[in-house]
């Protein structure tokens, strides 16, 4: 992990969180919040279980996984964020004094990281533009919650399969191939199951024709049968 020069608002234009704020605006809110950019190396935690949440994490580069540890080794992926992505912001109004997961950098990951207490007052500098930040967040947070309500829905099939399904189904949307972000362990992490059965079950899946599973794709081949699975 190491520390880096701040970027300029210019790249910051296309993330939700600073939709409709300036380039000029954002470098003086960069400049007020005192925000710094971080790189974090594969599998290096960008904050762990149990640490106390003090900043919010903006992706400019990479991937990282959200993630549960149990005392018996088993993980329970939540989900990934990607380039333009916010995370820790669940904490930033809480009354939680510490995090419950775990945050872990997929591949060489770059950061921005500003300290909440931007959040919780106003500058000069930066106060007019607050509200379109509250806003944004507002946003971001309902985008998060729909996105964990999936994965409720998700989590409610009884079996293997019917959780199978319905994840390639709500991946797929209106095509036809479902392009893999996880590896076999992390979907089978997400899903709720192991590795081994996961497998077992997509090539029982592949054998009776309702998908092709190829490297980093699943093809979805009889899509009413798989929408009558669930």
């Amino acid at each position: 992990m190491k520390a880096e020069n701040r970027r300029g608002g210019q790249e910051l234009r296309g993330v939700h969180l600073f939709r409709d704020i300036t380039e000029d605006e954002l470098n003086k809110m960069l400049s007020c919040s005192k925000a710094k950019e971080t790189v974090y190396e594969d599998q290096r935690y960008i904050f762990r279980q149990g640490e106390t949440p003090q900043r919010l994490f903006v992706i400019l580069d990479g991937t990282v996984m959200i993630a549960k540890d149990f005392p018996s080794g088993k993980r329970d992926v939540l989900f990934l964020v990607e380039k333009g992505d916010v995370f820790g912001e669940m904490f930033l109004f809480s009354d939680e004094k510490s995090y419950w997961y775990d945050a872990i950098a997929q591949g060489k990951v770059r950061i921005l990281e500003i300290p909440w207490m931007f959040f919780y007052g106003f500058c000069r500098n930066a106060c007019e533009h607050h509200q379109m930040i509250t806003r944004n967040m507002l946003e971001i947070q309902s985008q998060k919650n729909f996105f964990m309500t999936r994965k409720l829905h998700l989590l409610s099939g009884t079996t293997l399969r019917e959780r199978i399904a319905l994840w390639l189904l709500e991946q797929a949307e209106n095509k036809d191939v479902v392009t893999l972000t996880m590896n076999r362990e992390e979907l089978a992490d997400y899903i709720g199951t192991t590795r081994p059965s996961l497998s077992r079950e997509l090539m029982k899946m592949q054998q009776e024709g309702l998908i092709e599973a190829g490297k980093g794709k699943i093809r979805l081949l009889n899509r009413e049968e798989l929408e009558q699975i669930y």
